[in-house]
């Protein structure tokens, strides 16, 4: 099944991250509300009104835990300019759920 996605204010449930292109990097991501913790981690990483998720083409490495309430992303590589969504998604104090989907800001180097 294929899902079209968009980045709309009842769709997102956090403020944008912002990266130029070509930046490297991992971001840590904190979850409100987690009780017991969080496990297995993974993401997906849609291009604003695309359908196929291409993480393995921007992101490399593997996700880890950090805390009770932390996640930590695989690492950017090659990033394009564009409005994207990362959907971060794991078991939740044993309750398997999308845990945050973030719009993902990338610039043009340069660009302001």
């Amino acid at each position: 099944m294929t899902q079209r996605t968009s980045i709309t204010n009842d769709e997102t449930s956090s403020e944008p991250v912002f990266a130029r292109e070509g930046d490297q990097g991992a971001y840590v991501i904190s979850v409100a509300g987690v009780v017991t913790g969080i496990t297995s981690p993974t993401m997906t990483f849609y291009k604003e009104g695309g359908n196929s998720d291409l993480s393995a083409t921007y992101w490399t490495g593997s996700m880890s835990v950090s805390g009770v309430n932390s996640v930590l992303t695989k690492t950017t590589q090659n990033l394009k300019a564009g409005n994207w969504i990362i959907s971060i998604f794991g078991t939740v104090d044993g309750q398997v759920q999308n845990i945050v989907t973030i719009p993902f800001i990338v610039k043009r180097k340069g660009e302001k």
